[in-house]
């Protein structure tokens, strides 16, 4: 038995693959990326039609699942939209000859049936059929409502190639097709996302990635050693992600892009499309930004010279931070970490895993809440990255430049 065999058993023993909605189409023996994507009602056609326009030398490395769920209290048009889904595109090729598989998740628990638990389906099925042809691939994760670049698929090919364990793939929302009030909400929110990372990275935190479930990839054995995709019904990519980032080999890939849709959906708790529905509604808005303060409090944590810390008592961290701990009834956590600290490299080892992105992100919402209040949007990108007041469309364009440009763990030919 191989090592992928090994580990794909182990993974399947431990946590409870559910091989009884796999393909039972055998896998090519070429397979080298498997795209998954979940879809709940989703018009399909346009994805489908966008991964066919990209063309391949071979495409039979390559295969796309398609996750049709839904839970067991749906009604019947859904069941139906459904069942026609799986008759018009189970075991058919895109115009570029890659295979299209269907799985029929249907009938779902209703306390697990979502995105979260639709993913794991789709990507568990990717990674027992990766071992069905013993090869180590790249699973990616797109939603029913994107559309990809040309060169999408290719690029992908060429990063499982250089055997990467994961990538968050760019992005960008269509901020040109939309009625003025939708745009003006997208660009605000997309610079939300942007400036969040980025700010992160001023602060030298080495996990500083965007965290979108429909432009995430990771490799089969990277993604049974941590324990696969979550079931959560929001918010799956953020906690999936943060487990497969600190395993290393893991990029930016710049050079294709995914164009996630820009509508309105109170189908998950947050996201692009409950955001929407939230600024629509007026009960949110991304008029203002987490204030700079906060990560130039985090990066005292984060920068290499930081390590002298190992030295110091927890009074004399930054006060945002001690104040975090105590709220947080971390400060004992944060303290035993320091003993079982044998000089300062292993500290900042044990810190950097400790402080994952689930504390880093409440660590800012608590310094929000009681330090440092946000500010306006056009202020805290001044503050934090110098950019001069200009229309909000132009300054979610630097910031899309930055991704590009950026030196942080970008993935090159």
């Amino acid at each position: 038995m191989t090592s992928l065999n090994k580990i794909t058993s182990f993974y399947n023993e431990r946590f409870g693959a559910m091989k009884k909605y796999f393909p039972e189409e055998v896998p090519s023996l070429n397979l080298k990326l498997s795209v998954v994507i979940p879809s709940y009602e989703e018009q399909l056609d346009g994805i489908l039609k966008s991964l066919g326009n990209n063309k391949l030398p071979d495409s039979s490395e390559v295969e796309v699942v398609l996750v049709l769920n839904h839970s067991e209290i749906s009604g019947q048009s859904v069941r139906d939209f459904h069942a026609k889904q799986y008759t018009n595109y189970h075991d058919t090729t895109l115009t570029n000859g890659v295979r299209v598989l269907c799985i029929k998740a249907f009938d779902l628990p209703k306390k697990k049936a979502g995105v979260g638990l639709a993913r794991k389906i789709g990507m568990d099925a990717a990674l027992n059929r990766f071992s069905e042809v013993n090869h180590d691939g790249l699973t990616v994760c797109l939603d029913g409502d994107c559309e990809v670049s040309p060169e999408y698929l290719t690029m992908l090919l060429k990063c499982e190639e250089a055997k990467i364990n994961g990538l968050s793939i760019a992005f960008e929302h269509d901020v040109n097709s939309l009625d003025s009030q939708r745009n003006k909400q997208i660009i605000e929110y997309e610079i939300f996302l942007r400036y969040y990372v980025h700010a992160l990275r001023s602060a030298a935190y080495p996990h500083a990635f965007h965290t979108i479930g429909s432009s995430m990839a990771s490799r089969a054995t990277a993604y049974a050693k941590i324990g696969g995709m979550n079931t959560r019904k929001a918010g799956e990519d953020f906690y999936f992600l943060h487990k497969l980032i600190p395993q290393g080999k893991f990029y930016d890939l710049t050079t294709t892009t995914v164009f996630p849709s820009a509508r309105v959906s109170e189908r998950v708790p947050f996201g692009t499309g409950r955001a929407m529905m939230e600024m629509n509604d007026g009960t949110k808005d991304f008029e203002t930004l987490y204030n700079p303060k906060t990560f130039q409090d985090l990066g005292i944590l984060f920068f290499d010279e930081a390590d002298a810390l190992f030295g110091l008592s927890l009074k004399d961290f930054p006060k945002s931070f001690v104040a975090f701990l105590n709220q947080a009834g971390l400060s004992k956590q944060f303290e035993d970490l320091k003993a079982r600290s044998k000089d300062s490299i292993q500290f900042r080892k044990n810190f950097n895993h400790w402080m994952d992105g689930f504390k880093v992100l409440k660590y800012v919402h608590f310094c929000r809440d009681n330090f440092y209040p946000n500010l306006p949007l056009e202020e805290a990108l001044e503050g934090l990255f110098g950019f001069k007041k200009q229309s909000r469309k132009g300054l979610l364009e630097e910031l899309r430049e930055m991704d590009e440009k950026s030196l942080f763990h970008i993935f090159r030919l």
